[in-house]
């Protein structure tokens, strides 16, 4: 086996990445990149655990130049072939001119992911691009570490740019060019971690600091860490990732209470951070800006530099804030188009859910048919034949066989009243919300011996059949799914009508609803509660579940209240 094949078959499930970046052919600070570059793709190798990582720079009309690291071999020099087969691919394709003008290079490799990143290099100069693919891996961490080759595709960016910006002396123009970048970034991708990996990275380059994000628990404001971008120090990572469920800092509470950027100095560090945090990462000047959605904090963008450095002006913290508020709205965009993406996928289940049960109350009643009534009606048929075939008969036979045959009937009258029940029951047509609820309140309670508390307020007007049904479908599915899955040994039930709103509530003290339960674990019970709000939705009503492991469930429906006409109620 030869060297080459040797480390083929030592890192084919290690992930391998390459990055095309296009500038303008202006360009000319190779030499001036250099060592940055190759120390950049380096540590892309050495601490995030990439077998393989190439750079490719394109400049129309000029040779391609490459740079090259892996874990085989380190310190390479510009120019080595650690990807012979794609680099040789690549470069015999682009050494056609009509190749070059394709915008997707990469695709030409097949990657398992890609994405595209801005890079801005002058005033006047078309926007360049960066082509970012990962290679030989599953999917699934092909996702994982995209996010992470594009903070480091951005890095690389930035060194290509601030390699112009400080000749051309424009740090004016050095902050537009993030503002597009970040822009861009925003706009052209979905994937929130990877919006978060490249905004941290933008702001790091930008301030020359280290950057990070928190995000944070909904119910305690514990910190999430996120993104930590500027330094390669695995321990500090290590030390990063440990912060998760720990208390915010002093600094980070004033920042969520004054929903206003909070500076650390040198001074009150201790104080505001604690010691013990100062110490491990070696902070000194730190800006702590809120990340608000919908005037709640749901995270906090932090940029530091240690002790010796320069602090941060007026300026910078302002701009810091104005990145964190880009941020949030990436954020809420990324969690629309996952909420829209959930209720796509609902909705599909949803709609099968719908015909399955459709087919199946078909089949239930086509059983029920057959196996029962009509089994009993032509019983009756032949029991009927032989009466009328029999002669002599005493009129007290005749009298016992018709009292016979009428408990039989009485049977089946009452097995077609409880199919027609289920398919609607009349009572909610004749009579109403009210006496509907009280009935089938009382039919759960003693058929599976449940204690249920029924409480009934406010008008006692009829509503419009939409409202009605819609209720009662909402109060059917929720003790359904009290029955089947709450194991609840009491359940409260409130219907309180008045004349703007009608509130249902359902509450039980069963075993409660947990995340991944609601998420996955009970697929059924999570169409169950959908169904519910997409009842009350239908109606422009608004449906809360809430829910904690072991403290039971409550559904909260409110719907708009519509009376009912005066041809509804007579019809």
């Amino acid at each position: 086996m030869t060297g080459e094949n040797r480390h083929a078959g030592e890192y084919k499930d290690k992930p391998e990445l390459i990055l095309i970046c296009r500038v303008s052919p202006n360009f000319d600070s190779i030499e001036q990149v250099d060592s940055s570059l190759q120390g950049t793709l380096q540590a892309s190798v050495d601490n995030f655990d990439f077998c393989r990582a190439t750079l490719m720079l394109l400049r129309d009309g000029k040779v391609p130049v490459c740079w090259h690291a892996s874990k085989e071999k380190k310190n390479h020099g510009s120019g080595v072939a650690v990807h012979p087969e794609r680099c040789v691919q690549l470069n015999n394709y682009l050494s056609d001119p009509e190749n070059r003008r394709n915008k997707k290079l990469l695709d030409l490799l097949s990657p398992v992911i890609s994405t595209n990143l801005p890079v801005f290099l002058k005033a006047g100069d078309p926007v360049g691009m960066m082509e970012i693919g990962i290679f030989n891996t599953d999917y699934q961490t092909g996702e994982y570490m995209l996010a992470k080759a594009a903070s480091l595709g951005r890095h690389m960016a930035d060194i290509i740019q601030e390699s112009l910006f400080q000749r051309q002396k424009d740090r004016h123009l050095r902050k537009l060019s993030v503002w597009l970048e970040m822009v861009n970034t925003i706009s052209s991708t979905l994937d929130i971690r990877q919006v978060l990996h490249v905004v941290a990275q933008l702001t790091a380059d930008l301030f020359s600091s280290k950057s990070c994000i928190y995000l944070l628990q909904d119910e305690d404001q514990t910190l999430i860490p996120t993104v930590a971008v500027g330094s390669y120090d695995p321990v500090l990572k290590r030390k990063f990732k440990a912060l998760k469920g720990r208390k915010a800092f002093p600094a980070i509470k004033k920042a969520i209470n004054a929903k206003e950027p909070v500076v650390v100095t040198p001074r009150n560090s201790e104080k505001m951070m604690t010691r013990e945090i100062v110490e491990d990462f070696n902070y000194g000047w730190v800006v702590l800006a809120p990340i608000m959605s919908k005037g709640k904090t749901i995270g906090i963008m932090q940029v530091d530099r240690p002790p010796e450095a320069e602090g941060f002006d007026s300026e910078e913290v302002e701009i810091i804030f104005a990145i964190a508020r880009a941020t949030a709205v990436a954020i809420e965009n990324a969690r629309l188009i996952d909420m829209l993406g959930q209720k796509e996928q609902l909705l599909h289940q949803l709609v099968n859910k719908l015909i399955t049960a459709q087919e199946d109350e078909r089949k239930i009643i086509a059983a029920d048919l057959h196996d029962g009534i009509i089994q009993s009606l032509i019983a009756i048929w032949y029991r009927l034949q032989r009466l009328s075939s029999s002669e002599g008969m005493e009129p007290e036979n005749w009298h016992s066989e018709i009292m016979e045959l009428t408990g039989v009937l009485n049977e089946q009258i009452q097995e077609i009243r409880r199919i027609l029940y289920d398919l609607r029951p009349i009572i909610l047509d004749n009579y109403g919300l009210i006496p509907a609820v009280e009935a089938h309140v009382n039919s759960i309670i003693e058929k599976y011996d449940l204690p249920i508390e029924l409480e009934i307020s406010g008008e006692k007007q009829r509503l419009d059949s939409k409202t009605e049904v819609a209720l009662f479908r909402i109060l059917q599915e929720a003790l359904t799914n009290v029955v089947k899955h709450a194991g609840a040994t009491n359940v409260r039930v409130s219907l309180n009508i008045e004349d703007e709103n009608v509130g249902l509530i359902v509450e039980d003290n069963g075993f409660g609803i947990t995340k991944n339960n609601y998420n996955q674990s009970q697929p059924m019970h999570r169409l169950g509660l959908a169904g519910i709000q997409e009842r009350a939705l239908l109606l422009e009503g608004d449906c809360k579940i809430d829910s904690q492991p072991g403290k039971g469930t409550k559904i909260k429906v409110s719907i708009p209240s519509k009376t009912s006409s005066g041809e509804e109620q007579e019809n």
